[in-house]
């Protein structure tokens, strides 16, 4: 397979509402079969960040943690799978662990604690998002690098960031 082409972004989220803004434009450049994996310690805003985006596509109902649950579903703009992988073992299979199944195609799943899991990534190269959460110099603050396997999504995300006033660090 042909190695994949990740754009990353790395953006300075400096309070909680540059985070929802983030999550909005995230939102914005989902596609139905979209994998969005947030990665991050236990209180980067993984869970924020994924608030926001099911916000802006009308959540019903509204995204909360999905830790005790596995994986939530709701509808909105998009059919959401919202999955939390922190309690399974480390490397297990998304499918077995019932994280991801064919009725994800129509929709957009999001998943907290990816790292958790085995990803087959062979052919999602401009179907898989990925934010990374660090913490900022105070509570509400905090980094986010995006890595995109799309080039033209990629860059119409770094615009849309850059109208909406958040601090893109840098573009590459």
């Amino acid at each position: 397979a042909a190695p994949l082409c990740v754009i990353s972004l790395r953006i300075e989220l400096s309070n909680l509402a540059a985070t929802q803004r983030l999550g909005t434009i995230i939102a914005h450049h989902l596609r139905a079969g979209d994998r969005l994996l947030l990665i991050g310690e236990i209180g980067s805003g993984k869970t924020t960040l994924a608030r926001a985006i099911g916000s802006a596509l009308h959540a019903d109902p509204p995204l909360t943690s999905p830790t005790f649950l596995l994986v939530s579903e709701h509808q909105g703009a998009l059919p959401i799978w919202h999955a939390d992988a922190y309690r399974l073992p480390p490397g297990s299979d998304p499918l077995a662990a019932g994280l991801i199944d064919e009725r994800h195609a129509a929709g957009v799943t999001i998943i907290e604690w990816p790292e958790q899991v085995r990803w087959p990534l062979q052919g999602e190269g401009s179907s898989l998002l990925e934010v990374e959460l660090t913490p900022g110099a105070h509570d509400d603050a905090r980094g986010a690098t995006l890595r995109i396997g799309d080039a033209a999504r990629a860059k119409s995300m770094h615009t849309a960031v850059l109208a909406a006033g958040i601090e893109a660090a840098d573009g590459s």
